[in-house]
């Protein structure tokens, strides 16, 4: 399946490298060659990622570059932006759990690895505005459109981040956040 991923990913880089526009070229190169990124995190880390896990990670990437840059669905749609925050910070949230709940090279699993995962995913969606300041101020771009737009941005990641922390939650102690620990019983009266 990375292959797909590459192979699509790889015409936008073509056509920009055709058109003489190299810094696009180049931004959809790196683009290309994040598709690669979860097998040299399992290398360097000695720890397996689940290809669903990989799948969605690459999904992102492709959502992002091919379909919001290259198709212009950022145009297009005024939701894809905040789909796209939203999906990213859920799927970043949920790799981030997984590498620090299971043993690698560097680590033992961590008791607090959810926290740590939601905190790291809210954590990316801010670097990921820091990238499109950056990006403007640099080469000229409208990536962010406004405080407003920046701000939906973050509180979207958020909400991605917690929704994969619920889910892993969930999953994890087979009860939601806010179910008390210890559940009154019906009928029952403490004296």
């Amino acid at each position: 399946m990375n292959l797909v991923f590459v192979v699509i990913l790889l015409i936008p880089t073509i056509l920009m490298l055709l058109k003489l526009k190299m810094l696009k070229a180049i931004g959809y190169f790196i683009f290309t060659t994040g598709c690669a990124s979860t097998n040299i995190y399992e290398k360097i880390v000695e720890q397996r990622l689940p290809k669903n896990l990989k799948f969605s990670m690459n999904l992102t990437i492709l959502l992002h570059s091919f379909f919001g840059q290259f198709l212009d669905f950022y145009e297009r749609f005024s939701f894809w932006d905040k789909l796209l925050h939203f999906y990213g910070s859920l799927v970043i949230t949920l790799f981030f759990f997984h590498t620090l709940s299971k043993k690698s090279k560097f680590w033992d699993e961590q008791p607090r690895a959810i926290l740590l995962a939601f905190l790291l995913g809210v954590f990316s969606g801010v670097l990921w505005e820091f990238a499109e300041f950056i990006t403007d101020k640099l080469f000229s771009y409208s990536t962010q459109r406004g405080l407003d737009d920046t701000m939906y941005d973050l509180i979207v990641n958020c909400f991605g981040a917690y929704l994969a922390s619920k889910i892993l939650y969930k999953k994890i102690r087979g009860r939601f956040f806010w179910h008390p620990e210890n559940k009154l019983k019906i009928g029952r009266r403490s004296s």
